[in-house]
């Protein structure tokens, strides 16, 4: 990891520098700034991943099928995790080195790219942690400066509590921030980089629930402040990447550059889910079934899905017949799209009406904050799926308030889990090739929503189980065997497998 770390630094310095005479360019930059470095860190922060790879959080959460062939995914099978994303970290830090060396900038206007740095760090850290339990962390940065390329790997508290520092700078920074160039998101906009630090910081205390403090930090009690702070304000507002018709510049299911656009199919779990809750996104997410084409294409019984558990032959067998339906064409024949959200105005509310529903001071109720996040994640999907695309619903103001009377109703009146199900079912609903992974966090910590597992076609170690982490990169037993086998023998007795416990679920 750190050998890869160095190489990309000194990339990086070599583009700060001065070239050869011989190799200059005249009509390009012989250096970076640090705004060309912002704009290379959000895009990074927002990419999404491209071809089938789109699709595995999909499979991991059940909510798609796939023709082609089987995948790992689709039957529970993690593999390795790399280091990938502390190539970013890198960029931060010199994307401030830079700013702060220029004495031309005032200070507000250098909070900014601190504020930037601050988040992108505790972005990084938070899914490396997330993904595997302890990481490097308080040492990931010192090869440059300190020529240290073996960092020890951090317990996962202390990560979560560099984080959560990280995310207060972040905050305090653009509270004091000026405008700055080089964010195609908020165009430099401060106050909206505060709401989406403010934000996320709610879901990585979320994700802490189960643990009252992280050292010296009360989890409650610094939720219930930034719950306070200035928050994501409507669904336009969420972090995200938006695409456009321009080449280069598309959606990234988009079908001429992508191979794999006519594989994927809906899963029975989340049609049948759809289909009980008279839940009209259906019909945007989804295409009819070939097979039940004598059904008029506005009604539920035109819908199918294919058993995501189901053994791969007998699956691809049912697809093959038209048995199920493909997903919406608008995702790989809309070069647009629809705005791919990181952190979204609807998974807030959702996380808020969590918070509050486990008696957390929160700004609104819980039955408030479930319906901001359903009608907001309802009017996204309307917004987006033109009527070409809508097999002839409407969703509407009118029909969304119907809902909310009906099945998917908060009904204070019911138990308590009934409603914790209800928030994180319609959770999952609104992240449907949307804010990858985190439903799956989510259910790694709640057991919401209840996927279907067949000990049969399961190709976890555990046969009755989802996996619960991913393995480390077998690299790092090359570069840094030290420290990753002292990280393994503290956490897990010396395994590494899928099923090992980390500490943020103990």
């Amino acid at each position: 990891m750190k050998k890869i770390a160095f190489i990309l630094m000194s990339l990086l310095l070599v583009a700060c520098g001065d070239f050869d005479e011989i190799n200059t360019n005249p009509d390009t930059t012989t250096s970076v700034t640090p705004e060309f470095l912002a704009t290379s860190i959000i895009y990074n922060m927002t990419a999404s991943s491209s071809n089938k790879a789109f699709l595995n959080d999909s499979w991991v959460m059940k909510s798609t099928g796939y023709t082609e062939l089987m995948e790992n995914y689709m039957y529970n099978k993690f593999d390795r995790y790399g280091f990938g994303g502390y190539s970013l970290l890198i960029s931060a830090d010199k994307m401030l080195t830079i700013a702060e060396a220029d004495n031309s900038r005032k200070d507000s206007e250098l909070n900014a790219f601190r504020g930037i740095n601050m988040f992108a760090q505790a972005y990084i850290f938070y899914n490396e942690t997330m993904a595997l339990g302890d990481v490097p962390c308080s040492e990931a940065l010192k090869g440059e400066t300190e020529g240290l390329f073996t960092p020890k790997y951090d317990t996962q508290e202390e990560v979560f509590y560099i984080i959560l520092k990280d995310l207060e700078k972040a905050s305090d920074y653009f509270s004091k921030a000026t405008s700055f160039h080089g964010d195609f998101v908020y165009n430099g906009d401060p106050d909206k980089w505060m709401r989406t630090v403010n934000s996320f910081t709610l879901r990585v205390l979320s994700m802490l629930n189960k643990k009252g403090t992280v050292k010296d930090i009360s989890v409650q009690q610094m939720f219930e402040t930034f719950a306070q702070k200035p928050l994501i304000e409507n669904e336009d507002a969420s972090f995200a990447r938006t695409y456009s018709s321009k080449s280069g510049q598309w959606y990234p299911f988009y079908y001429e550059q992508n191979m794999f656009w006519m594989y994927p199919v809906m899963s029975s779990f989340l049609v049948d889910m759809m289909k009980g809750l008279n839940d009209y996104r259906l019909f945007y997410y989804a295409e009819p079934a070939e097979a039940l084409a004598s059904k008029p294409e506005n009604s539920f019984e035109a819908y199918s899905g294919v058993d995501p558990v189901m053994e791969n032959g007998k699956a691809q067998a049912e697809c093959t017949e038209g048995k199920h339906s493909a997903v919406n064409r608008r995702y790989h024949r809309i070069a647009s799209g629809e705005p791919i959200k990181t952190i979204a105005y609807s998974e807030v509310q959702f996380i808020l009406a969590e918070a509050a529903l486990n008696g957390w001071k929160t700004p609104q109720s819980a039955k408030q904050h479930y319906e901001n996040g359903v009608k907001s994640a309802m009017m996204f999907t309307a917004d987006y799926t033109p009527v070409d695309y809508r097999n002839g619903i409407t969703i509407d103001e009118a029909y969304i308030d119907s809902y909310l009377q009906g099945t998917a109703a908060f009904n204070t009146s019911e138990p308590k889990n009934v409603l914790m199900e209800k928030i994180f079912n319609q959770k999952y609903i609104a992240s449907f090739w949307q804010l990858a992974w985190n439903s799956y966090y989510d259910y790694r910590r709640t057991g919401f929503p209840k996927l279907p597992i067949n000990p049969e076609t399961n190709m976890n170690e555990v046969k009755t189980q989802m996996p619960l982490r991913w393995m480390y990169a077998e690299s790092e037993y090359s570069v840094n065997r030290v420290n990753i086998e002292e990280a393994i023998q503290r956490q897990f007795g010396g395994n590494d497998t899928p099923n090992d416990v980390m500490w943020l679920l103990k």
